[in-house]
């Protein structure tokens, strides 16, 4: 069910404490939804950020939205192209990238400067800024996505899924990722932007 998807992210939203996201490696699709809707992002250089299953008739997700803007968020939603690490710093869906090594502990640095507050505090400032956008309209906003999710499912092209269908079944998942994603190839940003050697 389309809206429960919504759910859990609006769940994980409002909890009354900080949820903190440490993003290393492959951060794709519903991964990436998760993501933009923690309340920090911190990511590894070694992150990819995307949603390539918009290719092949899928949705994004509002907290895209949220965090990138409209037009940035538009660009990677449209496309699904991938973006690295330096990028979602650049449209704002991570806080900061930080060296891989370094990532865990770095999350950690930042809830204990939050732990030196009162948890009382934290969870009125906290409440501030997720009720603050709920208002604003981020809740009805999530639901009209879950509505136009189930639309976008429904909406394949009998060639289009033919297509990629052919393709995995002549050589299984590799096969269908070609088919879907070779047209994009070289993606702008990430691992997949320099030629394969």
């Amino acid at each position: 069910n389309d809206a429960d998807g919504v759910k859990k992210l609006l769940h994980m939203w409002e909890l009354p404490v900080p949820v903190i996201g440490a993003i290393n490696g492959w951060c794709m699709g519903g991964a990436s939804w998760y993501a933009t809707a923690t309340h920090m992002t911190y990511a590894s250089e070694n992150a990819v950020f995307a949603q390539p299953e918009v290719r092949h008739i899928s949705n994004t997700s509002f907290f895209w939205v949220l965090n990138a803007g409209y037009k940035n968020a538009l660009r990677y939603s449209l496309t699904g192209d991938h973006i690295d690490a330096a990028e979602a710093l650049r449209i704002g869906i991570v806080n900061e990238v930080v060296p891989h090594d370094d990532l865990i502990d770095h999350c950690f640095k930042v809830v204990e400067r939050i732990a030196l507050v009162s948890p009382e505090t934290v969870k009125i400032n906290l409440a501030v800024a997720t009720m603050g956008l709920e208002m604003m309209g981020l809740r009805n906003a999530l639901l009209l996505n879950a509505e136009y999710k189930a639309m976008a499912h429904s909406s394949k092209r009998e060639d289009f899924e033919r297509h990629l269908n052919e393709a995995r079944e002549r050589g299984g998942m590799r096969d269908f990722l070609q088919a879907r994603d070779g047209p994009f190839q070289p993606e702008p940003f990430g691992p997949r932007s320099r030629p394969a050697t």
